[in-house]
């Protein structure tokens, strides 16, 4: 079944991103538990007294992770002055959106890609309780709009975490489409129950990721039209297919800044790769 998602109708008024700034942070956290979403994605569950004072409210929300240069050391994190950071030598960090954070339990959980490639996918792969990551952040929490007759989200592995805090956010009422690439069927993870939620699952088989138009162009095959009221379009993953797919909404779609937000999580062949970026 296809959703026909709609642009937002003339006049109605539209709900911005808030920023809610967030006092700089950096915390040593212990691995509590490992569960396997899929054969690539993993959810790591974080604990520690170090946790007191953190919070995450909006579903975009990332932090740095920083991760030991052996999977059994401790790692280490960036220097803090005056509430700003700075690298020091050893340093390995990487950005990962806060999947949840329950507050009562005293939990943090995040969902990593794991694999072979570069050194967060890998002790993804090996990660097991009792080890130790360090993190930095959130600095703020994004406000997101929840007021929309319909939600269109993309995403490709990194952005599957964001796009599962968007369907628990996301009211029952609203209408959600999910486009979402992976490798094959056996990296699908579960997503939130939403009752009128319809997914199209993109598989790129044994092409690599990231070097793919799945994507963006499973987005532009939506039709946009006007009878399903106001909308919102969000889309999180490598850094190409997300401009391409800003690039039809904004000039081919002429859909209002209003009613999207989208951000590079990555870029192919680029190690770190800054989501802060013009590029992203």
């Amino acid at each position: 079944m296809t959703t026909t998602p709609t642009a937002p109708a003339p006049g109605v008024a539209t709900s911005p991103v808030r920023k809610v700034p967030l006092p700089l942070v950096a915390r040593t956290l212990t691995v509590r538990r490992v569960e396997d979403l899929s054969d690539s994605l993993r959810r790591i569950v974080l604990a520690g007294p170090e946790l007191e004072g953190f919070a995450s409210d909006g579903p975009t929300d990332h932090l740095k992770v920083c991760f030991p240069a052996e999977p059994d050391a401790r790692p280490v994190l960036p220097t803090l002055v005056d509430g700003r950071w700075a690298d020091v030598p050893g340093v390995v960090q990487r950005d990962y959106t806060v999947r949840t954070f329950d507050r009562s339990a005293g939990e943090v959980a995040l969902e990593m890609v794991s694999g072979e490639h570069g050194p967060a996918a890998r002790w993804a792969a090996q990660a097991r309780p009792g080890q130790e990551l360090g993190l930095l952040g959130p600095r703020s929490s994004k406000i997101v709009p929840l007021d929309r007759d319909w939600y269109l989200l993309a995403a490709d592995e990194a952005g599957v975490p964001g796009l599962r805090n968007w369907l628990d956010r996301i009211p029952a009422t609203a209408r959600v489409q999910a486009f979402i690439e992976v490798g094959g069927p056996t990296d699908e993870p579960p997503l939130p129950d939403h009752p009128r939620l319809e997914v199209t699952w993109l598989h790129r088989g044994d092409a690599a990721a990231g070097s793919t138009t799945l994507l963006p162009d499973a987005v532009a095959a939506a039709t946009f039209g006007t009878e399903l009221g106001a909308g919102w379009v969000w889309a999180g993953g490598e850094a190409s297919a997300v401009r391409a797919i800003r690039r039809h909404l904004g000039v081919e779609r002429g859909l209002d800044r209003g009613s999207f937000a989208m951000t590079g999580y990555w870029r192919l062949g680029v190690a770190a790769f800054d989501h802060h970026s013009p590029e992203a």
